[in-house]
């Protein structure tokens, strides 16, 4: 339903829970210079406002309002830049005296939003200097880890787009640079102009929910997102080794797909990926890890919406080479339908056990009706893509894979 141009809000009637949730979704475009800016307004977003301006204030009111729940998130799609704000709190049939909380609820949120913790045009520096640093520390720690480094210089490598090569908090020096004034602007031109989603999810009166909404300040904004990104395919394998202090090293394999959400191969590709990687039953952990001994940990994911399907192996330095030709002999076997129909069929119930587990977490009741708005008849009920998934056969599977192209290869060298 749309409020304004640009701003809609979406009903998600269920009874499953015994709390509803709003999810107040702002989303751009993706870009180098703005990641870093919307990562700390998602942190100062979490931590205080004008009314409750200290973190020990905040905590108490939002538990003051019977232990309801803020938080937020930052995700990406496509081309796209997302900060999710999140609030859960009880029906009113799990309160004692129905005294308004929804209200309430929705006011704070308000607050949040249009009474942030600012002064002069800028975020109030002592606090927005911790978050600042909350959010440095935690990207170094991040990189720490060599999987999480490897996959972030693994899609530097793998993307031509800039802000692509950015993980969706920014990078320790992207966010060092940037102020309380500049990420301020930056949360006020995403009120203006980001598109703007509300989902409530629950039991909830849509009059009284639209009766509330137009509380708010939202006002109209012409918003063009790609939430769908294809990189053109090149014939030449990116190659890049780099030694750090570690007893493990990390192979990351970046390849390149063709197909889109909701095109007639996304379901091949779902089966493809589960089997090829992305499970304990996958070829590439029975097989690398389990029999041959090559890998500690090996793994395989897709993103749909970016076209990069990739692979992680935690191996030993001096077994790069055969882990290399193993991964690609296996994904080569697939191509050949070279695998028993016991394994397809493993895979879909495994797929279909997961999807009916993810429908416990109100989180996907969003982004599949989020992807339901963007993508229109390409997206479909839990039940219909069950089905999709299950006429998936041997021959979709070998053609979708014959589609995915090596185009990168970072390794970690682990060196004592």
């Amino acid at each position: 339903m749309k409020i304004a141009d640009g701003v809609y809000v979406h009903f998600i009637p269920t009874q499953k829970y015994k709390t509803n949730r709003i999810v107040f979704r702002m989303t751009g475009s993706l870009n180098k210079q703005t990641i870093a800016k919307r990562a700390l307004v998602s942190q100062m977003l979490a931590t205080a406002n004008q009314t409750y301006p200290t973190v020990q204030s905040f905590k108490e009111r939002l538990a003051s309002l019977y232990g309801t729940q803020l938080s937020t998130r930052v995700s990406t799609k496509g081309l796209t830049h997302s900060v999710d704000i999140e609030l859960t709190y009880l029906k009113d049939a799990f309160i004692p005296t129905n005294d308004g909380l929804f209200w309430e609820v929705l006011g704070f949120l308000k607050e949040c939003l249009y009474k942030s913790l600012s002064r002069v045009a800028q975020y109030q520096n002592k606090v927005f200097d911790i978050e600042k640093q909350n959010l440095m520390t935690y990207l170094d720690v991040d990189t720490e880890n060599n999987y999480y480094y490897s996959e972030v210089k693994g899609r530097e490598l793998y993307f031509v787009n800039e802000g692509l090569k950015v993980p969706k908090y920014g990078q320790a020096e992207l966010v060092e640079a940037e102020t309380s004034f500049t990420a301020y602007q930056e949360f006020q031109s995403m009120l203006t102009r980001d598109r703007i989603d509300i989902f409530m999810v629950g039991e909830f009166d849509d009059y009284q929910v639209l009766q509330a909404l137009h509380r708010f300040p939202l006002e109209g904004r012409q918003v063009d997102l790609q939430f769908s990104y294809s990189q053109p395919y090149v014939n030449v394998v990116k190659e890049k080794i780099e030694p750090r202090q570690s007893s493990q090293s990390i192979l990351h394999l970046g390849y390149q797909f063709p197909c889109q959400y909701g095109d007639k191969h996304y379901f091949a590709l779902i089966v493809l990926n589960a089997m090829f990687g992305e499970f304990a039953h996958s070829v590439l952990f029975t097989t690398l890890r389990e029999k041959e001994g090559l890998a500690y940990s090996i793994s395989s994911q897709f993103d749909i919406f970016t076209g990069l399907l990739e692979v992680y192996a935690g191996i030993e330095k001096s077994n790069r080479n055969q882990a290399m030709r193993g991964i690609s002999r296996e994904l080569n076997y697939i191509k050949l339908g070279r695998f028993s129909s016991s394994l397809l069929n493993q895979t879909k119930k495994i797929i279909r056990m997961n999807a009916l587990l993810s429908e416990d977490h109100s989180l996907t009741l969003v982004e599949q009706r989020f992807n339901k708005v963007i993508f229109g008849d390409k997206s479909l009920s839990l039940e219909n893509w069950l089905d999709e998934i299950e006429k998936v056969t041997k021959k979709d599977v070998c053609r979708v894979a014959r589609q995915v192209k090596l185009q990168s290869l970072f390794f970690l060298e682990g060196v004592s």
